[in-house]
């Protein structure tokens, strides 16, 4: 089953959920985005900043790749295809739209019948956005990729080469991004913490996508790694978000019920291919032998290493909030918190608190998930920041290298709102910020994705919302 079939199953079993009782599938208010970072870890962000809502259409945030040789992807520009007598490897490039960036390599995979080895990209890109990236692809031709088709992708051809592309062979990406506000009330705050922003960078936590749609992610890996598999289960299974939609919530509280009840628990997925997808794989390993539970992790290791790593993010952002509260200095980079030595003074004291001390052996069962010496740096400086004030708010356009968030610098810059309910403040008429930038017009990809480059509230949202995605 595609993305795509998914998603239609969902949508339709939301409908009939909602034409019954409404109320099921809808927010009573929208999360105060403090609220949301301070899940997450991060708690010393001054209240003084101006509101802004974000993402009210996915065009309303631009990602643009800049790959390892400094060339930008463009949403609006054709490269002019090169040939070449190795063909070993199509370069292309992926245009997509409300999409992740892992599922919309699963639909390229699928659309070309390639298996996951011969397709590559250097980065994961928003999904509640229009972006696009270099891939590789191997053994395609060109006249495959052009005779494609797929309601949420563009793939284009550049060249015919050698090679394959590796996670991290980029030097960034380049935002264009919609804030919706008031301008008139707003105006003094957005320019005092842009000029700051300009001046003094920002310090690199991790943004609430990091930590998946119901902001539980790190609680998962942190289970894992205090040796509590059952526990871990449990709340992957069973946890419903802080802001799901009673539906949703609902959905959970059953599967938390029925836990150990293999049948019943893949019978409550059926109705929810696309969001419980990968708790079906699971589920259908226990349900083999419900002693092997890791091995039953196993089917979803790359969600599994997003757990643990996600935990560590929290540590970073722990660690980032108890300096900037307490008046230490930070290094100048941020070691990440899973050193093969064992637990590193920055982060030591959270995790004794946390009971988790004991990574090293406990990732040994685990050899999916490396441990790394690696460092990110703690203060990111944006490249080309800038504002254009509008009608509707204002547009930012800046240039961030790998492994910083364009939503860490938004929220440091503003209260940062998304996901339904859609605040009475934010004005919502459709913005075209190519067109504002002289760089073309979102409106030359509307041909391809019409249904998608609508109203937040018109999409039929058919998964919980976290307040990004």
């Amino acid at each position: 089953m595609t993305v795509v079939e998914a998603r239609e199953i969902e949508r339709k079993t939301v409908e009939v959920v909602r034409a019954a009782d409404p109320s099921r599938t809808e927010r009573p208010e929208l999360p105060d985005p403090d609220m949301v970072l301070g899940r997450i870890g991060v708690t010393y962000l001054s209240s003084e900043r101006a509101n802004g809502y974000i993402r009210l259409y996915p065009q309303d945030f631009l990602v643009e790749e800049i790959t390892s040789q400094g060339q930008i992807v463009r949403l609006d520009s054709r490269s002019d295809f090169e040939d070449s007598e190795d063909k070993r490897t199509l370069w292309a490039d992926l245009i997509k739209v409300q999409m992740s960036g892992p599922n919309a390599l699963q639909e390229v995979q699928h659309m070309l019948k390639l298996d996951e080895t011969k397709v590559a990209a250097a980065g994961i890109k928003d999904a509640v956005a229009v972006t696009a990236q270099r891939l590789s692809l191997r053994g395609v031709t060109r006249e495959q990729v052009l005779a494609s088709s797929h309601p949420q992708m563009i793939l284009r051809p550049v060249s015919y080469g050698s090679g394959a592309l590796q996670l991290g062979a980029l030097q960034g990406n380049r935002f264009t991004i919609v804030i919706r506000g008031d301008v008139e009330a707003s105006r003094a705050l957005i320019h005092r913490t842009f000029s700051h922003i300009q001046t003094n960078g920002f310090l690199n936590f991790y943004g609430p996508q990091r930590f998946g749609s119901r902001l539980n992610v790190h609680h998962l890996g942190r289970r894992l790694l205090q040796g509590d598999v059952q526990g871990a289960l449990r709340a992957f299974f069973g946890e419903p978000g802080p802001y799901d939609v009673p539906l949703f919530r609902e959905l959970r509280q059953d599967m938390d019920a029925a836990f150990g009840d293999w049948d019943r628990m893949l019978a409550l997925c059926e109705h929810f291919p696309f969001t419980l997808r990968d708790e079906q794989k699971v589920l259908q390993a226990l349900k083999q032998d419900d002693r092997k539970t890791r091995q039953a992790l196993a089917q979803i290791k790359e969600q599994v290493r997003l757990w643990v790593y996600a935990y560590g993010s929290w540590l970073v952002n722990r660690a980032i909030s108890n300096a900037v509260s307490t008046g230490q200095t930070l290094p100048s980079q941020l070691p990440m918190p899973f050193h093969p030595n064992g637990p590193l003074p920055l982060y030591k004291e959270f995790m004794e608190a946390d009971k988790t001390s004991d990574f090293v052996s406990v990732l040994a069962n685990y050899p999916y998930i490396n441990m790394s010496d690696k460092t990110i740096p703690t203060v990111m400086m944006p490249k080309g920041l800038e504002a254009k004030e509008i009608p509707e708010g204002w547009i930012v356009r800046f240039e961030l290298g790998k492994g910083a968030y364009a939503t860490s610098l938004m929220s440091h810059l503003i209260r940062m709102y998304e996901g339904m309910p859609i605040p009475d403040w934010a004005p919502q008429t459709p913005v075209d910020a190519l067109k504002v930038y002289g760089e073309g017009s979102i409106e030359n990809l509307r041909p391809a994705f019409a249904p998608y480059l609508v109203r937040r509230d018109l999409m039929g949202q058919t998964t919980t919302e976290a307040p990004v995605d």
